[in-house]
């Protein structure tokens, strides 16, 4: 039987495809083969405890902390609508609920239940917009505000915006710049 691979160096590639159809651990190496790195290890007990506590540590803090800080923004501005909104007839319930991710701004949910439908429902609409637009503990901040009676509801799409969720910019377009800050330019 002849060689396939008569070329010096053909031992390599005979090995490889060899374990092409063996597949090895990442930190396992075949017995025989020279090791070309060392892997990365923390052998030492205090650090190893050390990096424990700080994940732990890191996990609570994440844990608790953040829903305490979503749930005072929400009862902020739950304060604010219910006094902006305590004369308006017909008026059943007030809802907020925030929402934060990693790098886009914060999404304020409002909902706004009433028992028969005032004569201007946009007016309303705009001016609950307008309120938590103005009365958000950060901005900038992207709104979504649902006006609801029996048989009716009303968005911002209403309101002439894209879509039920105002961005920050297209708000700046309409109301300017929010009342928390004063100076913020989209």
């Amino acid at each position: 039987m002849s060689d396939p691979w008569p070329l010096p160096g053909a031992d390599r590639w005979r090995r490889i495809v060899r374990s092409m159809g063996e597949t090895l651990p990442v930190n396992k190496f075949e017995s025989g083969a020279p090791r070309s790195r060392k892997m990365p290890t923390i052998s030492n007990p205090l650090l190893i405890g050390g990096l424990g506590v700080a994940a732990v540590g890191a996990g609570a803090a994440v844990k608790y902390l953040k829903p305490m800080a979503a749930s005072r923004q929400d009862q902020q501005l739950l304060k604010l609508l219910q006094a902006k909104l305590e004369r308006v007839p017909g008026l059943a319930d007030v809802g907020v609920e925030t929402k934060q991710s990693f790098g886009k701004p914060l999404l304020v949910r409002t909902s706004v239940e009433l028992l028969q439908m005032p004569v201007s429902p946009t007016d309303l609409l705009e001016r609950v917009a307008r309120y938590v637009w103005d009365g958000a503990p950060k901005s900038p901040v992207a709104l979504q505000v649902r006006l609801s009676s029996p048989g009716e509801q009303w968005t911002l799409k209403d309101l002439d915006f894209p879509d039920e969720v105002a961005r920050p910019h297209e708000l700046y377009e309409r109301f300017g710049a929010p009342a928390s800050d004063p100076t913020w330019k989209p």
